[in-house]
């Protein structure tokens, strides 16, 4: 509904007068020059608006954006410490949707922490960060429920699904690089892995030429190790969840138990054992 309260435009510009487009929230006519995309739906709002909402520059939102929580910095109950020990293992999922999805059902999940937009994603997109969690089976069954209520109703080109484990001095980029580069892309679908897939692993590649978020481990956090090569979580992945998180387990409990230098040859054989005994039968027929 228009905004009769709202003065008159006071743009001038040649593109205003003849490329002008309505603001979404008062519906008044605007350009390029005097409004900004809201950041969260990227509809046009005009620079009054924004004002008004008490949101300018390149945070501005919406009124209807600003109506829900958007953004929510993850208060986790049990921060990352560094632990010892192989029963000390936790994980966190970020878990990217792209596109129109349902936000309550993952804003009212107490498996889940936090979330913030994502300009990557498409329109309506979120990305929610999980508290730090246990591998028992309660909490993975819960962990398995939400994922699989997440239907995505757009593609998920955009999106990922990274997840953090736990750091102890153990725990290094070299030896989690080793591991996942064994996995070929064979292997690496059955676990939602992308690394193996040339046309889908420019954000995660196993080498060592890149670091932080263009590489498949990225080491740059304090209390976490941040394991890239996995593709977005929901009903279409749901399956390879588990799978993927057997494999996580075995191969921390695996570097937790050597403290010495490991030969490339045995993180890599232990990998693939672990990925064996990790997949359904299926997975295993022509796949040695």
């Amino acid at each position: 509904m228009t905004d009769t309260n709202r003065p008159g435009p006071d743009c001038d510009t040649d593109q205003h007068r003849h490329y002008p487009r309505p603001c979404k929230q008062c519906e008044q006519s605007t350009c390029n020059h005097c409004s900004v995309l809201c950041y969260c739906c990227r509809a046009y709002i005009c620079t009054w608006c924004t004002e008004r909402n008490g949101h300018t520059g390149f945070y501005a939102r919406c009124n209807e954006c600003l109506d829900h929580e958007e953004e929510r910095y993850p208060l986790y109950h049990e921060p990352y410490r560094p632990q010892h020990g192989p029963h000390r293992l936790t994980i966190g999922i970020e878990i990217e949707i792209s596109g129109t999805h349902s936000h309550p059902l993952m804003t009212g999940s107490d498996l889940v922490a936090g979330w913030c937009d994502d300009i990557s994603l498409e329109k309506g997109g979120r990305e929610y960060q999980t508290h730090p969690l246990a591998t028992n089976p309660e909490t993975l069954a819960k962990l398995r429920d939400l994922i699989a209520a997440i239907v995505p109703e757009e593609p998920q080109d955009h999106a990922g699904g990274h997840i953090h484990v736990s750091r102890t001095p153990r725990q290094t980029r070299g030896r989690w690089l080793r591991a996942i580069a064994a996995l070929d892309h064979d292997k690496a679908a059955w676990l939602n892995m992308r690394h193996a897939d040339p046309d889908n692993n420019r954000w995660c590649r196993p080498d060592n030429r890149h670091d932080g978020k263009r590489t498949a481990v990225n080491d740059e956090h304090g209390n976490t190790i941040e394991l890239r090569t996995f593709g977005p979580w929901n009903a279409d992945s749901v399956d390879t969840l588990m799978p993927a998180i057997h494999w996580i387990r075995t191969m921390w409990r695996f570097f937790e138990n050597h403290p010495d230098l490991i030969r490339n040859k045995d993180i890599e054989a232990t990998s693939r054992t672990a990925w064996a005994n990790a997949v359904p039968a299926i997975a295993k027929k022509g796949n040695r």
